[in-house]
């Protein structure tokens, strides 16, 4: 049996005893997230969630394929959605998955992810697994805007005891951050966002006579918030992910390698603006009425990327220049620009920019007056006089017909007097 089957049963057997921890890295390494170990990864749903997969392009051409289990049903075993050639599976849990899922050179892409969507994630090649991961998707409804120029602050940590067996344990819950992205902007002054998650670290069993602080921090194992909730069998606080934003200035960056060729492992997340194939600049016009709901969405943006939005000549800030029925979608970084109730100066041109290079334009035309339709409203006054009408005119039509009838009676018979005369006439010459 080869090394790679005794390892997938290893992890069925490890995740049967509840004890994932045992098969996780204690300190992900998120640049080498990869290779047959698993390593645990937090995304925030309605976002994409993506997996890379760097010995596919060492796999046969079109043989690789990825699995997923449910970690919530440790008797099920991992299965297929997504096959070789694209193919995805159209039927049942795995369908609905499948449905949402594209593989770009092995490596794997859903759409939009679902909190339903956290559990064990392999690649494979044949009954090889080339890639492993443990995903806890954050619900994007609990995310926690903060923004630094506006003096907002983070949330702080939490610190809760549980039962686990006979041993009791401390949980520390606490916002793993990420690096800050680009600014949205260069020359000029600009904002950009960092994407936090919601992990949890579980420490050795307390020992009454020392400090619960010291000893939160002794042999700590930490898994995102998701899969510690899974692996303690217990529910935690609700606690969302986070995203800060601040002012920044930064100057512009030569591209010194086409876009096509740059590395597209960011942090151990692909990003699907990358992905896009071919890059055209989206031009989009859009005729709305007075009082819709405007929704135009950044081709390629989400949570995880550089966006900027421009109004005209305006640049759109988080920290300020929205009125109230402006705002750009939290959940999704900004990648989507929300107008609640039209009106006609919203009218204009809307553009956005993905980590710099500009990828949509919006132009809204909106009537500068709304159109009107006004209905004929008769009270019973006004139907009453409306019938004296009717009958007055239904009269008069009768006396004209009447007149016409003897007009023509009476021609008749000046006719037939003159005729007899004439008759008269020649028989007496």
């Amino acid at each position: 049996m080869c090394r790679h089957t005794l390892l997938l049963l290893a992890l069925a057997t490890l995740v049967l005893m509840g004890s994932l921890l045992i098969f996780i890295k204690q300190e992900d390494d998120l640049s080498s997230c990869s290779g047959t170990a698993p390593c645990s990864l937090a995304f925030l749903s309605t976002n994409q969630l993506s997996l890379r997969c760097p010995a596919a392009t060492e796999a046969p051409e079109g043989s690789v394929y990825w699995q997923y289990q449910d970690l919530s049903q440790p008797q099920t075993k991992p299965r297929t959605f997504i096959r070789p050639g694209h193919l995805r599976v159209h039927c049942g849990l795995m369908g609905q998955l499948g449905s949402r899922a594209t593989l770009r050179r092995g490596s794997l892409i859903i759409n939009m992810a679902w909190t339903s969507d956290t559990g064990l994630y392999l690649c494979k090649s044949s009954n090889s697994i080339l890639a492993a991961y443990l995903v806890d998707v954050q619900d994007s409804s609990l995310l926690y805007v903060s923004h630094q120029g506006l003096g907002e602050s983070i949330l702080p940590n939490q610190s809760l005891r549980v039962n686990l067996g006979s041993s009791r344990h401390m949980v520390r819950l606490y916002t793993r951050w990420e690096p800050w992205q680009d600014c949205d902007r260069c020359k000029v002054m600009g904002e950009q966002k960092m994407m936090g998650f919601c992990y949890a670290e579980l420490s050795e069993e307390i020992d009454d006579d020392k400090d619960e602080d010291e000893e939160l921090e002794v042999n700590g194992a930490t898994l995102p918030c998701g899969l510690m909730e899974l692996h303690i069998g217990q529910s935690l606080p609700r606690r969302g992910a986070e995203l800060q934003y601040r002012i920044c200035r930064e100057p512009c960056k030569k591209e010194e390698l086409p876009a096509e060729i740059v590395d597209w492992w960011w942090m151990g997340r692909e990003t699907a603006f990358d992905w896009m194939e071919p890059r055209v600049m989206l031009l989009e016009t859009v005729h709305l009425k007075i009082h819709d709901k405007a929704r135009m969405t950044c081709p390629g943006a989400s949570v995880y990327t550089p966006v900027l939005w421009q109004r005209d000549s305006t640049f759109i800030t988080r920290g300020g220049n929205f009125n109230g029925t402006h705002r750009l979608d939290d959940a999704k970084g900004g990648s989507i620009y929300k107008i609640e109730n039209v009106k006609p100066f919203d009218s204009g041109i809307y553009r956005c920019w993905v980590q710099g290079r500009k990828v949509a334009s919006f132009h809204l035309k909106i009537p500068k007056q709304p159109v009107v339709h006004r209905r004929l409203s008769l009270g019973s006054n006004s139907a009453a006089r409306c019938g004296r009408c009717s009958k007055n005119l239904r009269r008069r039509l009768l006396n004209g017909m009447r007149i016409i009838v003897r007009t023509i009676a009476v021609v008749l018979a000046i006719r037939a007097v003159t005729e007899s005369q004439r008759t008269a006439l020649f028989y007496d010459g």
